[in-house]
């Protein structure tokens, strides 16, 4: 199985259920809104290919190729969707427009994504600055 869209959106959604507990193909199938079965299938796919375990309790756990891919994916989205809210956007559709631009963005526009990112902060910070002292 090769990496794509749908291995990098089960990745990020991993990497999320993770933080709150344990992962299962149910919570999987809950947070993408498809079908156990579909998720089943999908997760076999996965381990197949190297980028997760399951576990004789039915916890999903991630193997190093599968967590260097969700940490990326995660990050990516992260990114965005701070940009575009930080624009401006609302975080509704900031939500779901990070979740179409993630997969195709670069670790090189990342990394410039970031900076602008970064950039526009700083100069948010340095009016407010000025706005307090006057």
């Amino acid at each position: 199985m090769e990496r794509n869209q749908k291995v990098e959106d089960y990745m990020k959604v991993i990497c999320h259920l993770r933080e709150i507990g344990l992962v299962r193909g149910a919570y999987i199938a809950r947070e993408l809104g498809v079908t156990k079965p579909t998720v089943s299938v999908a997760l076999r796919e996965m381990e197949a290919a190297g980028y997760l375990a399951i576990r004789p309790d039915r916890t999903v756990v991630l193997t190093e190729k599968g967590e260097a891919i969700g940490e990326f994916v995660t990050e990516r989205n992260r990114v965005l969707f701070g940009l575009l809210t930080d624009l401006g956007v609302d975080k509704q559709t900031a939500d779901a427009d990070a979740c179409e631009m993630e997969h195709g963005v670069s670790e090189e526009s990342l990394k410039a994504l970031i900076k602008l990112r970064q950039l526009l902060r700083s100069i948010r910070q340095t009016s407010s600055s000025e706005e307090s002292k006057e």
